[in-house]
């Protein structure tokens, strides 16, 4: 079923509203009439009598009674009928007005009669010294034609000055809607892109919010969409390296002369393979930071067994390298949530394991600690390969930045990541509330990062 618009709805609504409340108005007012018309009736029947006695002149006594004619259905609209009364004979009275006298008693005052199946409400009134009588009735009929009467010009004019009512609400709805309309206009013109906020002047104070929630969601999707352009571009840039190399090592094995020459090709393309899926690892995952919406759920976890099973992965490559990995660990609790917890202890692992060189050391301790007054949990992870100099500390957590080399001596150079890992560390950090602090390794060489957690 089609919605109806929005100005329809309002114009429809207004009009239900006025045209309850002007039904219940007319009917309280016919309600009031019919009450009060008694005594208005009552003095305007005196006020009658009183005129058509005085205005009678002396003699009537010796006129004759008048034949009545035949009374026209046109004439049963009067509001009013009258007779007067000289000796006992209706000498003189109105067209509507009955044969029979309409107060027989001919007292003075008010009553109630049935005259011709009709009740009258009759008064009469008398002037003793010229011996006359006048009576004025109105009939059932009179009154209910008399309000009838009144109910139809009332609403003829209510009809009139409704449908005014309508057509002003309908024009007022529609100009204040002209900004709706013309911001619906911008919208249909804008480029599939354009994201920029919405203006919208002269826009009622109802839109308003949703205008502005609208803006929020354009400024959301906007940022949505340049971290995706900068990923494209960014791993665009950084997986073309690699592929050029994984190429040239291909080559060289496929144009090796010797045995020893191809399997140094190969192994050189193993390796190579091993970095470029590395580096697709941690653009996957920062591709996947950066499309989260929403907060994460944090919910009280041992940090503790998650880093086991982390740098156990890590043996094997360490092993191959003539590398030591010495692990610590303490029961704490921190609120995390397992899967960013698993990408930051693995980069911090691989970025120690990575630049610790050949026959390195690499340290990995998870204890409790105090870090200004309050209690949690540090994970630190140190190795004593080539460092960082103490002025690049803090821009390793860069997103695509590069240490220039050693800062401190040692075997290794930190000039041939991706800057992808401690970027990921820093963003996932951040979303736990923990704290990052970079120091010297081990025996005073090498690099230590250590992640401080609030115990949950």
């Amino acid at each position: 079923m089609k919605a109806r618009s929005l100005r329809w709805r309002l114009t429809w609504v207004s009009v239900k509203c006025v045209l309850v409340a002007w039904l219940v108005w007319l009917g309280c007012q016919a309600w009031q009439l019919s009450r009060a018309h008694y005594g208005f009736w009552d003095e305007s029947q005196r006020e009658v009598a009183a005129q058509i006695l005085e205005s009678m002149p002396d003699g009537l006594q010796s006129l004759p009674p008048r034949e009545r004619p035949a009374v026209k259905a046109g004439h049963r609209d009067h509001k009013m009928s009258w007779q007067v009364w000289a000796s006992g004979r209706n000498v003189v009275y109105s067209v509507a007005a009955p044969d029979e006298p309409l107060k027989p008693d001919f007292r003075d005052g008010f009553a109630r009669r049935t005259i011709a199946g009709q009740v009258w409400h009759v008064y009469s009134l008398s002037d003793p010294r010229r011996g006359l009588i006048v009576q004025v009735g109105r009939s059932k009929e009179m009154i209910a034609n008399e309000i009838a009467r009144w109910v139809g010009l009332s609403l003829l004019a209510a009809g009139l000055i409704f449908v005014l009512f309508v057509l002003t609400v309908w024009v007022v709805i529609g100009r204040s809607l002209r900004p709706v309309a013309a911001l619906r206009d911008s919208l249909r013109a804008r480029p599939p892109l354009d994201l920029t906020p919405l203006q919208a002047p002269g826009l009622p104070t109802e839109f308003s919010p949703l205008v502005d929630a609208f803006n929020d969601q354009l400024t959301r999707v906007d940022q949505a969409v340049q971290n995706e352009r900068r990923f494209i571009a960014d791993a665009a840039h950084e997986l073309r390296t690699p592929l050029a190399v994984l190429s040239a090592h291909a080559d060289l094995a496929r144009r090796a002369a010797t045995e020893d020459e191809r399997d140094t090709a190969l192994r050189r393309l193993s390796a190579g393979v091993a970095r470029a899926a590395r580096l697709s690892e941690q653009l996957l995952d920062l591709a996947r930071l950066d499309a989260q919406t929403v907060s994460p759920t944090l919910v009280p976890l041992d940090i503790a067994p998650l880093l086991v099973l982390v740098v156990r992965d890590f043996e094997t490559l360490a092993r191959e390298r003539r590398q030591r990995i010495a692990l610590r660990t303490e029961d704490g609790r921190i609120l995390g949530d397992v899967d960013l917890l698993g990408i930051l202890i693995r980069n911090l692992v691989d970025n120690a394991v990575r630049y610790a060189g050949e026959g390195g050391r690499i340290e990995v301790v998870c204890r409790r600690d105090v870090r200004d007054g309050v209690g949690g949990i540090a994970l630190c992870v140190a190795d004593d390969g080539p460092g960082v100099a103490p002025e690049e500390r803090e821009r390793i957590f860069h997103r695509f930045y590069r240490a220039n080399g050693a800062g401190n001596g040692g075997n290794g150079s930190r000039n041939s990541g991706s800057g992808i890992g401690l970027s990921l560390v820093a963003r996932i950090a951040r979303t736990h509330h923990a704290r990052i602090h970079v120091e010297d390794g081990l025996d005073g060489r090498g690099l230590a990062i250590t992640v401080f957690f609030p115990a949950a």
